[in-house]
C-alpha cells in the first residue's frame, strides 16, 4: 500500500461512489477554499494492484510563527475509507502521518460523516447510539486525538445535523401551528422562485448579519458548483396582486361573519356569542391592515423578494448552505414557508435535505433554542456524527502548538 497524489479527475471519480461522499470532499470545494488561504492535496491510498482503497481532500495551511514552514491539514468530512477494516485504517493513518510529517505538518484534522446515533421526534430527540461508536475506540487505539465539543457549535462542522427524509415529508404531519403559518404565508402570495448568479447580493442582504463570510465567498460557492448544475439559488417572492386578491376575499368573508355575530348578540347576548364577535373584530381589523399593506405595496412593486437560500445538490442529498429573510416581513413567517417550499421542491428528485446543525441543548434558556426549535418542529431525524479528530504528525510540536493562542485564532474562523 502507498500514499499517492491524485488528479482532480481521479479524486472526484473515486468520491462519487464512496458511501461517505460529501460536497466537502470534492475538487469544487477545494477550489472554493483556495480563495481563503488554503492550498490543497488530493490524496489516494493504492494497493499493490494500483487500486484505490481510500482517498481524501486535504486542505493545507501555514499556522502561526512556531516555525517558518509549519503547517496543518484539514480533511473536511473526510477521510473516505472503510473504517471497519482496522488493518487498512491503521496502515493508512500511519502512512499518511509519515507523508505529512516529512512536509513539516503538525497534524491533520478530519471529521468524517459517520453516524453514531440518531434522535427522532417520537423519542424527543434523545440520541440512540449504534455500533459505529466502536470506531471512536479504534481511532483512539491508533493514538488519534478526539476533540471534545466544549461549547455549542465549536467544532469545524456541527456534530448534530437535522435531516428531512424528503420521501416521507408531509405538510399534514406538521403541528397545527406550523401548518397555519405555512398556509397563511401561501395565501399572502408567497412563491418559491429560482435565481441566478447576479442575485447573490439579494441573498447576502438577508444573511450578512449572521455569517462570518463576505459576499465573495457565496459568489465563489455558487459559481464553482454551478459549473455542473450542483447548486440552486432559491428565493421567496411575494406576488402583491395575488396577496391583495386573497386578503380581500378573506376580508369580505370576515365582514359577513362579523355581521352575523353582531345580529346574533342582539338576539342572544350570551358570553359565548360575545366572545365570537370580539374574536371576529380582532380578525377583521388584522385583515383590514393586511389589505392596506398589500395595496400600498402593490403601488410600489408588483412583487418583492423577502427571503432566500443557497442549496447544494450532491448525489441523493440537498444541503441548505445558507438561508435568511427580510426581518421587516417577519410577521408573515417567511422562514417557515421557505423551508417547506424547499422540501416540496426537491422531494421528487432527492432523498434527503440537510438542514445543517442543531446544538443538542434543547433547554428554553439555551443560546440556540430558537434555531433548534425552528428545525425540530419540521420533525427531522437528528443524526450525531462521530466528531472531530486530529492525526498528530509531530507530537513534540503539537504539544507546543496547543499551548499557544493560534488554536483559537485559526479555528475560531470556522
Amino acid at each position: 500500500m502507498k500514499i499517492v497524489e491524485l488528479s482532480p479527475q481521479e479524486f472526484d471519480e473515486f468520491t462519487k461512489f464512496h458511501p461517505l461522499s460529501s460536497y466537502c470532499q470534492t475538487s469544487k470545494y477545494a477550489m472554493i477554499m483556495s480563495e481563503y488561504g488554503y492550498e490543497y492535496d488530493y490524496i489516494g491510498y493504492k494497493d499493490d494492484y494500483d487500486k484505490l482503497q481510500a482517498a481524501t481532500l486535504v486542505l493545507t495551511k501555514k499556522i502561526g510563527d512556531i516555525a517558518l514552514n509549519t503547517k496543518y491539514g484539514y480533511a473536511p468530512k473526510g477521510f473516505l475509507i472503510n473504517y471497519y477494516d482496522k488493518e487498512l485504517l491503521s496502515n493508512f493513518m500511519e502512512d499518511l502521518r509519515k507523508f505529512y510529517e516529512a512536509k513539516n505538518f503538525i497534524f491533520i484534522k478530519f471529521n468524517p460523516e459517520i453516524i453514531i446515533g440518531e434522535g427522532t421526534y417520537e423519542n424527543k430527540y434523545n440520541i440512540n447510539y449504534n455500533g459505529n461508536v466502536k470506531i471512536i475506540d479504534d481511532l483512539k487505539e491508533l493514538k488519534i486525538k478526539r476533540r471534545m465539543e466544549l461549547q455549542e457549535f465549536d467544532l469545524m462542522q456541527p456534530k448534530l445535523n437535522a435531516y428531512i427524509n424528503l420521501k416521507k415529508y408531509d405538510y399534514n404531519n406538521l403541528n397545527i401551528n406550523y401548518r397555519k403559518k405555512i398556509k397563511n404565508a401561501q395565501t399572502k402570495g408567497m412563491k418559491l422562485v429560482v435565481g441566478g448568479p447576479k442575485d447573490i447580493d439579494i441573498l447576502y442582504s438577508f444573511i450578512k448579519n449572521k455569517t462570518k463570510h463576505n459576499i465573495n465567498y457565496f459568489r465563489n460557492f455558487y459559481n464553482t458548483f454551478n459549473k455542473d448544475n450542483a447548486v440552486d439559488l432559491v428565493f421567496l417572492k411575494i406576488d402583491y396582486e395575488e396577496y391583495l386578491t386573497n386578503v380581500k376575499k378573506k376580508y369580505e368573508e370576515e365582514v359577513a361573519n362579523n355581521d352575523y355575530y353582531n345580529n346574533l348578540i342582539q338576539k342572544d347576548p350570551k358570553r359565548k356569542n360575545l366572545n365570537r364577535k370580539i374574536n371576529s373584530d380582532i380578525k377583521l381589523n388584522a385583515l383590514k391592515n393586511n389589505v392596506i399593506k398589500a395595496t400600498e405595496a402593490l403601488k410600489k412593486n408588483k412583487s418583492m423578494i423577502i427571503g432566500g437560500a443557497l442549496i447544494i445538490k450532491h448525489l441523493n442529498r440537498v444541503s441548505i448552505i445558507a438561508s435568511g429573510y427580510d426581518e421587516a416581513h417577519k410577521e408573515l413567517n417567511p422562514n417557515h414557508y421557505l423551508y417547506h417550499s424547499i422540501f416540496e421542491r426537491y422531494k421528487p428528485y432527492f432523498g434527503f435535505c440537510d438542514m445543517r446543525g442543531v446544538s443538542g441543548n434543547y433547554d428554553p434558556s439555551g443560546k440556540y433554542y430558537g434555531i433548534n426549535m425552528f428545525k425540530l418542529n419540521f420533525k427531522p431525524t437528528v443524526y450525531e456524527f462521530i466528531g472531530e479528530f486530529d492525526l498528530i504528525c509531530s507530537d513534540k510540536i503539537f504539544k507546543k502548538f496547543i499551548k499557544t493562542i493560534y488554536v483559537e485564532d485559526e479555528f475560531d474562523k470556522h
